[in-house]
């Protein structure tokens, strides 16, 4: 009662549907109400794969996550920040997430993020979530749109298809909306001021075509002359 979080409904099918869906742990580092919510339909039809564009720093991977964690938590038998949630049941939630490496067993941050990725893409049933963020990184450019774009193909085929969540900064990868009726992009927004950009962290329809990774540069202190 104190948090606002409300009983979701559990049902069998693989639908997902979570309205005004909050982080746990980011909203209660947050002055109360401060925290911006978001909605979420994944399912097997039109919704199976979300490609998630958008600024750096604007919440794509906030987003992400919690849809993860909200899932976790209403199968384990939590109420969820929420306002309300239809959750068909979920086997594993699969992730990839941050970079980190493991060079001491001869693997290199890509290397990590292949196998880890081989392992979701091996082992998915059509019951997972796959929470995943940035998929292609440590390569060439155009190696890592190509792994990216293939995965998301690969994920709304006629395999498994299981409910996705896809963030990138490959904005090319926003076309795969156009070959596929499984895929769908969606944008966290940004307002463009004189000054800069304001991040209003709203998850809405279409893709984005911009990261802002330069006033990102600005605001973390690179010298002007960079």
């Amino acid at each position: 009662a104190q948090k606002n979080w409300v009983r979701p409904e559990m049902l069998e099918t693989r639908e997902l549907m979570i309205k005004g869906g909050r982080h746990p742990v980011v909203e209660a580092m947050l002055p109360y109400g401060q925290f911006v919510e978001n909605d979420t339909i994944l399912d097997t039809n039109e919704n199976q794969l979300i490609v998630l564009t958008g600024p750096n720093m604007a919440g794509k991977s906030t987003y992400i996550r919690q849809v993860g964690l909200i899932v976790l938590l209403a199968q384990i038998g939590s109420f969820v920040p929420a306002r309300s949630a239809r959750i068909g049941l979920v086997d594993r939630i699969f992730t990839r997430i941050g970079a980190t490496d493991n060079l001491a067993g001869g693997e290199s941050t890509f290397m990590v993020e292949m196998v880890e990725a081989a392992h979701i893409l091996r082992n998915a049933s059509p019951r997972s979530l796959l929470v995943l963020d940035e998929l292609g990184r440590g390569t060439s450019t155009f190696d890592g749109v190509s792994i990216a774009w293939a995965i998301c193909e690969f994920l709304a085929g006629n395999g498994a298809r299981p409910r996705t969540l896809f963030a990138t900064h490959y904005h090319e990868l926003t076309q795969l909306e156009e070959h596929s009726p499984k895929i769908k992009n969606y944008n966290i927004t940004v307002k463009e001021t004189g000054d800069g950009i304001i991040f209003l962290r709203k998850v809405v329809r279409g893709g984005s075509d911009r990261s802002y990774g330069i006033h990102v540069a600005r605001l973390a202190g690179i010298p002007e002359s960079v």
